[in-house]
C-alpha cells in the first residue's frame, strides 16, 4: 500500500471525499488570489507612495460679523481664500462637486459651491471663498459665545469646511478616491466695514 500524501492529509478530512477535494482546491485559489492581491496593493503603494492633501488659509477677512439682540440674525460678509496643495509626485487629483462651508459656534451659517478643478502633481490651488449674507443662530449658547467673543477679544472663532469628490489620475487612468474633508478652525478679528 502506498503511503498518502501528508499535504492532503493537512488539508482534507480523512474520507477523501469529492466535497473535500474541492474546498481544498477552492480554499488553495482564494489563498493565492489574495496573497497576489496583497502583493500588487503593497507594491502599488511603495510605488506611487500617496500623500493627504494639504490646505492652509492663506488669507482671511471679516468685515461685518454682527448679531441681532432679539432675533439672534448674525449677519455675516468674510473673504477666505484657501491654498489647496497636491503633494502627490506621481498622482494628479480632479476636484469635482466641491463645497466650502462655514461654521461657527458648531452651527453652519454659510455655504459656497465652488466650481469643478484639477491640479497636477505638486501644484497649488488658492480657492477664494466668499461669505456673505445673514442666517439665524440657534439657542442662546451661541448668542452667549458671541457676545463674549466680542466683548472679551473682538475676535471670533470661524470654521471653514472643505468637501470634495476625488477622480485620482495615476498615468493614463482615472480612478475613483478618497473623499476628502479639510477643517480650517480660525479666529479672525472683525475689521470696521467702511
Amino acid at each position: 500500500m502506498g503511503k498518502t500524501s501528508t499535504v492532503s492529509s493537512w488539508l482534507c478530512c480523512p474520507c477523501r471525499c469529492l466535497f473535500c477535494g474541492l474546498l481544498s482546491c477552492i480554499f488553495s485559489v482564494l489563498a493565492t488570489i489574495l496573497v497576489i492581491a496583497g502583493v500588487v496593493v503593497l507594491a502599488l503603494y511603495l510605488l506611487f507612495r500617496p500623500h493627504l492633501i494639504q490646505a492652509t488659509v492663506a488669507s482671511a477677512d471679516l468685515i461685518d460679523f454682527t448679531l441681532t439682540p432679539s432675533t439672534w440674525i448674525l449677519r455675516y460678509n468674510l473673504s477666505v481664500a484657501l491654498s489647496v496643495r497636491n503633494p502627490n509626485s506621481r498622482i494628479a487629483i480632479h476636484y469635482q462637486s466641491v463645497v466650502a462651508e462655514a461654521y461657527y459656534q458648531g452651527q453652519g451659517f454659510a455655504r459656497a459651491d465652488l466650481p469643478d478643478f484639477y491640479q497636477d502633481t505638486g501644484e497649488t490651488t488658492v480657492l477664494p471663498l466668499p461669505f456673505a449674507g445673514d442666517h439665524p443662530l440657534e439657542g442662546g449658547v451661541a448668542a452667549a459665545g458671541f457676545r463674549k467673543e466680542a466683548i472679551d477679544h473682538a475676535s471670533f472663532s470661524v470654521d471653514i469646511k472643505l468637501s470634495a469628490k476625488m477622480k485620482l489620475k495615476v498615468w493614463a487612468f482615472r480612478v475613483p478616491g478618497p473623499k476628502p474633508r479639510v477643517d480650517c478652525p480660525l479666529n479672525i478679528h472683525r475689521r470696521n466695514a467702511s
